[in-house]
């Protein structure tokens, strides 16, 4: 139970997952002579967007604006708005999947990724939480900090490749379950040409092991398909930020991840803009209070707290790993 609470909780963060480099693709491949060029982008500032396409919860939840204030609050407000045609609409989505409607309360709409070199912090706001996330590619190590939007509850601790890669594995996507195939379509998504890559579960493909992340919570996180966006320019160190585990040896620019066969049920994950600018040492420093914990450690305990704060409920006693 322990276990599938920790996962559940870091499920639902998994747009901004706590996760490292990926591993390498094996189709090499390349961009028509007609792409625009541009240079490789190792300094500056990115703008993230997640979405549900067609459910009408995230087409409503996407109005929440952080800078507004209490995100609660304002959810209250915005849904009293759906139309009683809606909000029929709306319900039988939640019964067709439940998990989707969950995601759509939950997901961090948009988020801000700061990248100088090999290190990156990104940060973002969800209806209940303020997450930011800084990682090391050179040191394969991170911090991160969640706290909560209407108490002083808040949570952080370091984490490295090695111990967060277990907590995800269960989700990713490889050809051991996927069909992989490389197309030659291409993109320009936010400036940068990218190459889809169109992967399809193979009939028969065995459920993990283990419940993955989001699974105790409800949410359905085994995707019948996805496409996949990368662009050569794009540092691969980046794909920590990206909700789902794909085998690309690339930067991922966008993903799409279809949960049922006629892909009415999507989540999408792209950038919106990519900005060549300075980015100074403050840009990627977390400010944190309190103790920091270590997940290598405390991952169970961390887990559970992870969920206290986006479930909204008071801080519980301390766990393992706090003083």
């Amino acid at each position: 139970m322990r276990t599938n609470l920790r996962n559940a909780a870091l499920g639902l963060l998994a747009p901004v997952a706590l996760a490292a480099l990926l591993a390498a693709g094996k189709h090499p491949r390349s961009l028509p002579p007609t792409a625009p060029a541009v240079p490789d982008f190792t300094l500056g500032v990115i703008t993230t967007r997640v979405s549900l396409p067609g459910n009408l919860y995230d087409k409503y939840m996407s109005q929440l604006d952080p800078t507004k204030g209490d995100l609660q609050a304002q959810a209250q407000g915005i849904m009293s708005k759906m139309s009683a045609a809606e909000q029929q609409q709306a319900q039988a989505q939640a019964q067709q999947n439940p998990g989707l409607t969950m995601m759509a309360a939950w997901l961090p709409r948009k988020a801000t990724i700061y990248v100088r070199g090999q290190e990156a912090r990104a940060t973002t706001d969800g209806l209940t939480y303020h997450l930011e996330n800084y990682f090391n590619s050179a040191q394969k190590s991170g911090l991160c900090l969640v706290k909560s939007q209407s108490s002083a509850n808040q949570l952080a601790f370091t984490y490295t490749n090695a111990g967060m890669k277990q907590e995800w594995q269960t989700i990713s996507a490889t050809d051991a379950d996927y069909l992989i195939q490389p197309t030659t379509e291409t993109a320009l998504i936010a400036g940068y040409p990218c190459l889809k890559t169109r992967y399809t579960r193979k009939p028969g493909a065995a459920s993990p092991a283990q419940p993955g992340p989001g699974a105790a919570a409800g949410m359905a996180v085994e995707a019948v398909g996805l496409d996949v966006w990368t662009s050569s320019k794009m540092p691969v160190s980046l794909n920590f930020a990206h909700p789902i585990y794909v085998k690309e040896k690339q930067g991922i620019m966008k993903i799409v991840v279809y949960f049922d066969k006629a892909h009415q049920q999507q989540l999408l994950y792209e950038f919106t803009s990519v900005q060549s600018k300075p980015v100074a040492p403050q840009d990627l420093r977390i400010a944190t209070t309190g103790t920091v914990l270590d997940y290598d450690k405390d991952g169970p305990s961390i887990g559970l707290r992870l969920l206290g704060i986006m479930m909204g409920t008071p801080q519980t006693a301390a766990g393992p790993g706090d003083k």
